[in-house]
């Protein structure tokens, strides 16, 4: 792949094969407040395909996941990252990656953690609980940690992907139409770079000796982020998830590390986050169709026989 010209004088695409790692990811760790989901190692497994739109120093910048279908290029944000982020100087530069990007992608359904000025977009939230938080759990996350005590759940920290992922794939992949099986595949591996980065924790759950359930986490930047995690129904009911979440944040608060969890449009999940502390931070979406007309027939198309499938 060849480096993407465009317009601006400062700021330029650069395809996957071009990037200067080391100094993205430099770019990245230096950013206040950066996730893991601007990560190299991160990208490189989650998304299809990514490029960068950065200045030549890479002193700001911003990541861009990619898919072709047919084609056709399409801007997008991947299963397993909630949203991007502009890193480094915070300027006007950002209006201009979103012109430029409309350019060179027909297609996009991006988000964002910062507002483009004069740009149309939905506004979505998620939760987080910052260090040192004063937090408020609600009646129903105290009911279901007294069950899950009562029926003597025991934590312990982990280093086998294994037994979730079984998990995953047997209660939720059946469920979640998002989810796929190489959506999952893609996590496996990213979660295997990120544990060799020793930037993975893994807590499993039992009920006695019978493992029920846990959760992948991503300790990066000062914050402990809630990657996936999945439950027996029966462990569920117990409140298993409430227990191992509450763990996850209470560890977090102790280490003076803020708590992600993670992003979802799910009422249900905002307000099982909000049970246990987790207040609202909003993110920005933006998206266009620019696509050929033949494109938009056989997507239109393809939707159809889905529905009826």
């Amino acid at each position: 792949m060849h480096e993407l010209s465009v317009s601006s004088k400062r700021m330029k695409f650069i395809s996957r094969d071009n990037i200067d790692l080391q100094k993205w990811d430099e770019l990245v760790l230096k950013t206040p407040g950066s996730s893991v989901f601007s990560l190299s190692v991160y990208l490189d497994e989650i998304a299809e395909n990514w490029m960068v739109y950065v200045d030549e120093n890479y002193t700001k910048g911003i990541a861009v996941p990619f898919a072709t279908r047919l084609g056709v290029k399409t801007c997008y944000t991947p299963i397993f990252i909630t949203a991007l982020e502009w890193l480094g100087e915070d300027c006007e530069d950002r209006v201009t990656f979103f012109e430029e990007a409309k350019s060179i992608f027909p297609l996009g359904n991006f988000c964002i953690r910062q507002k483009i000025e004069k740009q149309d977009f939905s506004t979505y939230v998620e939760q987080i609980i910052q260090p040192k938080s004063e937090i408020e759990m609600g009646s129903q996350a105290k009911r279901m940690l007294n069950k899950s005590q009562k029926v003597g759940h025991r934590i312990e920290l982990s280093n086998d992907l294994q037994p979730i992922l079984l998990i995953i794939r047997t209660e939720l992949l059946p469920k979640i139409t998002s989810l796929t099986e190489a959506s999952i595949e893609r996590m496996e591996q990213a979660l295997r770079r990120l544990d060799a980065l020793q930037l993975l924790r893994i807590l499993s759950v039992y009920d006695k000796q019978q493992f029920i359930g846990g959760l992948f986490l991503i300790d990066f930047n000062d914050t402990v982020l809630y990657l996936k995690g999945a439950f027996t129904e029966e462990a569920k009911k117990n409140g298993a998830m409430y227990n191992a979440m509450n763990f996850a944040i209470q560890e977090a608060q102790n280490e003076g590390k803020a708590f992600d969890f993670g992003g979802s449009r799910v009422e249900g999940v905002r307000h099982f986050n909000h049970q246990l502390g987790g207040s609202d931070r909003s993110y920005f979406c933006y998206q266009w169709d620019n696509s050929p007309s033949w494109y938009r027939v056989m997507k239109s198309f393809r939707n159809l026989l889905q529905k009826k499938g």
